[in-house]
């Protein structure tokens, strides 16, 4: 039994890294406007036919997409593997609950599964037990989509209020708010080193568990790779066993939400392979 796994590009896997582990990402669109840019799903024609290209080299198809609360990518999904089924195809669609890192750890671990349902329950274990937090420039284009309330959009507005944001099954929030950039990137690293096991950022303390990571920026690469080690420096600090670190671009979609100056850690605890 072989098994291929498609995503779509709110994983925001490095092109390389998805093709070394054969993973199919279908692209979410961006539409230019008068106004501002939009963005759209893929349509049931363009994951049909990703669906297709992966059962011609697999016995089984698992297709893993961006959160139902973020994007109707996954009604579109069932909608294609619905039609493939009608023809005697059957593919295997999950709404992994979550963006970003946290979905791209997620389809990696859904990769390492010999079937369908274990690659499922390993990508669902991931998603649910993943903490994702991120910080913007700028609240407006998450206000325009429709990701955070007025509430929240405001908050970032008041002077020198940083929110340091947490993506969840739930949808987008506030995990706590700072004054100024600086101070608000430490608190980001903090925030992920808690969730990888530590209390603190000095003062070892083994987690219970090895964790992976994934490393988001926007348009500077530079600011990524200074992100990612203050954040490895942090968990070799607190006694935070990583096995391995992505780091990547955000995608060309959740950079019309997010902005070209967004910052993003996911902190995924790590399946044993036998499961």
């Amino acid at each position: 039994m072989t098994l291929a796994v498609v995503t779509d590009s709110a994983a925001c896997l490095p092109p390389e890294l998805a093709r070394n582990h054969g993973i199919d990402v279908v692209p979410l669109h961006v539409i230019d406007d008068d106004v501002a840019p939009t963005t759209a799903r893929p349509s049931v024609a363009e994951l049909a036919a990703a669906y297709t290209a992966a059962l011609n080299r697999a016995d089984e198809v698992l297709a893993v997409h961006i959160a139902s609360v973020l994007s109707g990518t996954i009604d579109n999904a069932r909608l294609a593997a619905q039609e493939l089924a009608a023809g005697g195809r059957s593919i295997t669609v999950l709404d992994s609950g979550v963006s970003g890192g946290a979905l791209g750890l997620a389809v990696l671990a859904a990769g390492e599964a010999g079937d369908a349902r274990r690659g499922a329950a390993r990508a669902r274990e991931c998603a649910a037990r993943s903490r994702t937090f991120f910080l913007v420039d700028d609240l407006a284009g998450l206000r325009r989509g429709g990701r955070v309330d007025r509430t929240t959009a405001l908050m970032g507005g008041a002077l020198g209020i940083r929110p340091v944001l947490a993506m969840s099954a739930a949808g987008i929030t506030v995990a706590e708010t700072v004054r100024g950039a600086a101070r608000a990137r430490r608190h980001l690293v903090a925030q992920a080193v808690r969730a990888a096991g530590g209390t603190r950022l000095s003062g070892p303390r083994p987690p219970l568990e090895p964790v992976r990571l994934a490393v988001h920026y926007g348009d500077d690469p530079a600011r990524g790779r200074q992100l990612e080690n203050d954040v490895t420096e942090a968990m070799a600090r607190a006694g935070a066993l990583v096995e391995s670190v992505m780091r990547s671009p955000v995608d060309a979609a959740h950079r019309v939400h997010l902005g070209p100056g967004a910052l993003g850690v996911a902190v995924v605890p790590w399946p044993g392979r036998g499961r």
